[in-house]
């Protein structure tokens, strides 16, 4: 009898359980035989209809066995204007018949585009040349965490503190970006390398693996972090380059990289300042950075009010896009009726061409614990719920370590630092599925159902997770409380015209694609141009896509235009694809509306019916009936359910708008 037999059984007889379970067998076998899920639907008393019908709602569960090898290609928008559609058509004729090959909307990686994935292992800026490698190599694996399991259960903060204090290890430190990025270009073996070397050279040095500092274009990075605190970046360290790049280390010979300055010195990194250099797998470095400091004031001397008052002073809006008001909700929460309550940790991020929030979780997991924490307590959430993707592997290790470890230190639990605040932590795995960024549908998925948005309202702050008032906020939402909470209301509302920062990805044709933190109100061109660099071929920009599948496509002359929640340019959700002139603005809107139209939930006509209308007009033969398509687009846009269906058009509108000539 396999091992999925156990694991399934081993699960509480709830229905809330039927992902976790259905996981657990995909994991175990590749796929979900019909005996499984049989068993699956027996233990949970589940009907199996039912149970059938969630299975084959999300993309991630696989129905059918793959052959022996399983080969991705993200066909996104990033690694689509990249070359992915060449490697696709390379690699089905390289691919042998022990080899599943399949296309995929996105691997999140769009930094590194254009990406493949082999068994579960990404493989970025993969090339024509590359194919026979990836059709060859074997899993590479992770790096082991690098920090110590240690604890101080039960002590107050400034305990916590003076002991982290004890456990710093002076001396040289090697620290190597290990993220999704990284890994996906060589990071593990630059791992190796360096310990290889640094044995070599009988160094007593700490080689650190850290997240991504947001530096994608130039990973693998390592920063070199002398004993009196000076730090230097070595950019492009693949493997074969670090016995060269620490013999400089050692001579002194490094030069200052001037597109690692430009890139870093046009941001105002504050949600991302310890990223790339605080060691996520370590809570003691982590507390040694300031971790729980703000956690710890609140509950020796604010009441809940008047943290969520300090948070409402401070105007902090969501960041998953809506750019709602994350006091109102732990308001309205804390003003629900006693009992159970829970605080969703929405880290979903499904859609192509946004990454922003794994980098976040990769590399500074204790910050985001943090604020969960100081919102349910502000909220009165007994129960925190971590949602992440279902191929987010390395965000969900580092954020279950991290409270793993928050709970042996004391921080998550029953009466946390001697106070009355207690809180339980738990980590779900989504399964793929757009619609999860609408907070309902995510709410149906935890109750072990189809993702599909419920009818507001009720709220969910009113009755949200089984029946009970609910707050959700996203993961880049959350990185801002702490520092809030720490610095007051009027630190955050000095920055970016009143709105603090906002975290971008950068992909497409652009010279540094990565992770970047700016004010709000900085612009298209500050990002693309400044930051970005500009396209590395030298060829003009056509247009940047804004916000993914749900978002518009801008056209140059609206680069200067501030970025602002309500503005003529939205941030969105805060992914950037920068096209040039040669793409085709007609094959781009395509994609996003083929995408919007199989990702629909299905349970509004408008968005089920109305997206895939539109994708048929694009592709049927002949002129495009503009006003036909202005005029359905529209009922989309106002009869759909939710606010991915109502935003599913915005592109092709953008695209009538700015490149009529392009739709034909």
């Amino acid at each position: 009898m396999s091992d999925w037999h156990d694991a399934v059984r081993a699960f509480p007889r709830e229905r809330t359980w039927l992902l976790p379970a259905l996981q657990a067998v995909g994991h175990e076998l590749r796929w979900i035989p019909a005996d499984a899920l049989r068993e699956i639907a027996s233990h949970l008393r589940v009907p199996l209809s039912e149970a059938y019908g969630v299975a084959t709602h999300y993309p991630e569960f696989r129905l059918a066995e793959p052959r022996k090898r399983l080969v991705r290609v993200c066909t996104g928008v990033s690694c689509r204007i990249r070359g992915g559609l060449d490697l696709l058509k390379a690699l089905e004729s390289a691919a042998d018949r022990d080899v599943t090959l399949e296309p995929f909307d996105c691997a999140f990686n769009c930094s590194v585009a254009p990406v493949a994935e082999v068994d579960g292992e990404h493989h970025g800026r993969v090339g024509m040349g590359d194919v026979d490698r990836l059709l060859s190599e074997g899993f590479s694996g992770l790096p082991l965490p690098s920090g110590e399991r240690v604890g101080v259960r039960g002590g107050t903060y400034a305990e916590m503190v003076r002991h982290a204090e004890s456990l710093i290890r002076p001396g040289l430190a090697l620290i190597l970006g290990v993220s999704s990025c990284s890994l996906a270009v060589g990071a593990a073996q630059t791992f190796a390398a360096l310990h290889e070397e640094v044995v070599r050279r009988s160094w007593s040095a700490r080689i650190v693996m850290a997240g991504c500092g947001g530096l994608c274009w130039a990973a693998p990075v390592v920063a070199v972090v002398a004993p009196n605190g000076d730090t230097r970046v070595l950019p492009h360290a693949t493997a074969d380059r670090i016995p060269a790049l620490l013999e400089a280390v050692a001579a002194d010979r490094l030069e200052p990289n001037p597109g690692i300055e430009d890139f870093l010195g046009h941001q105002r990194r504050e949600l991302t300042a310890r990223c790339g250099l605080v060691d996520p797998n370590d809570i003691a470095d982590a507390i040694r950075r300031g971790s729980y400091g703000a956690l710890a004031g609140a509950l020796a001397g604010r009441e809940p009010r008047a943290v969520i008052e300090t948070v409402k002073a401070a105007g902090l809006r969501g960041r998953g896009g809506a750019y709602f008001a994350a006091a109102i909700k732990w308001a309205g929460a804390r003003d629900a009726a006693d009992g159970p309550k829970y605080l969703i940790v929405n880290a979903e991020e499904g859609e192509p061409g946004i990454f922003k929030d794994r980098h976040l979780m990769e590399g500074d997991p204790h910050r985001l614990l943090e604020g969960a924490l100081l919102a349910a307590y502000a909220s009165g959430a007994t129960r925190i719920f971590l949602y992440i993707h279902g191929e987010a592997h390395l965000s969900a290790l580092r954020m279950a370590r991290a409270v793993e470890d928050a709970r042996r230190w004391g921080l998550v639990g029953e009466r946390i630092l001697a106070s009355d605040f207690s809180v339980d932590v738990e980590i779900r795995r989504g399964a793929g599925g757009f619609v999860l960024g609408e907070e309902t549908a995510l709410m149906e998925s935890l109750e072990g159902r189809r993702a599909m948005p419920r009818p507001k309202p009720p709220f969910p702050t009113e009755a949200g997770l089984f029946g009970r008032p609910t707050v959700i906020n996203n993961v880049e939402t959350l990185f801002a409380v702490p520092l809030i909470v720490a610095r007051g209301a009027a630190w955050w509302t000095s920055i970016g015209r009143g709105h603090g920062t906002k975290c971008f990805g950068l992909s497409g044709h652009i010279a540094r694609p990565g992770l970047v933190e700016v004010e709000m109100g900085a612009t298209l061109r500050d990002l693309l141009e400044r930051i970005g660099g500009g396209v590395p071929e030298g060829r003009p920009l056509k247009g940047a896509i804004l916000g993914g599948p749900s978002g518009i496509i801008v056209p140059p002359r609206d680069f200067d235009e501030p970025l602002l929640p309500g503005g003529r340019v939205n941030p969105g959700t805060g992914g950037v694809v920068a096209i040039d002139e040669t793409v085709a603005v007609r094959d781009v809107v395509r994609t996003l509306l083929d995408f919007n139209t199989r990702e629909s939930c299905g349970k509004c006509t408008p968005c089920r019916e109305g997206t895939a209308r539109l994708r048929d007009m694009l592709d049927s033969r002949g002129p495009l009936d503009h006003s036909a398509v202005a005029e359905l687009s529209e009922v989309v846009r106002v009869a759909s359910l939710c606010g991915l269906g109502q935003a599913a058009p915005l592109s092709i509108l953008s695209a009538l708008r700015e490149f009529p000539a392009e739709l034909g």
